[in-house]
C-alpha cells in the first residue's frame, strides 16, 4: 500500500494530501531519509512524523485491508517515540 494512503487510513493525517505535502517538504521520513508518498509500504519498517509541534517516531505493524475504524487504528503500528518540539516564532 502506499504511505499516503496508509497514513490516511489509519488516522495520522487528515487526509492523501496532506500527507503528500509533509512528504514533499521533508516532514515524513522512512528510517532518517525522505521519503516519496508513493513509497509501498511494508511491516516493519519505521517512519518518523514530523508535526509542527510534536514529532512521532512509529513501527509499520499491518497493512489494512479497507477503511479502517479510528479506535482500531493504532493496532496498525506501534509507536516508538514521541517528543515534543519547541515552538518556533
Amino acid at each position: 500500500m502506499r504511505l499516503d494512503v496508509w497514513l490516511s487510513k489509519v488516522c495520522l493525517v487528515r487526509s492523501r494530501s496532506q500527507a503528500k505535502a509533509g512528504c514533499h517538504s521533508g516532514k515524513i521520513l522512512l528510517g532518517d531519509a525522505p521519503v516519496k508518498e508513493s513509497h509501498e509500504l511494508r511491516p516493519g519498517e519505521e517512519l518518523t512524523l514530523i508535526f509542527p509541534q510534536r514529532e512521532l517516531r512509529l513501527r509499520v505493524l499491518d497493512i489494512p485491508a479497507g477503511n479502517v475504524a479510528r479506535r482500531d487504528a493504532p493496532s496498525y503500528y506501534a509507536l516508538l517515540g514521541e517528543r515534543t518540539l519547541p515552538r518556533e516564532f
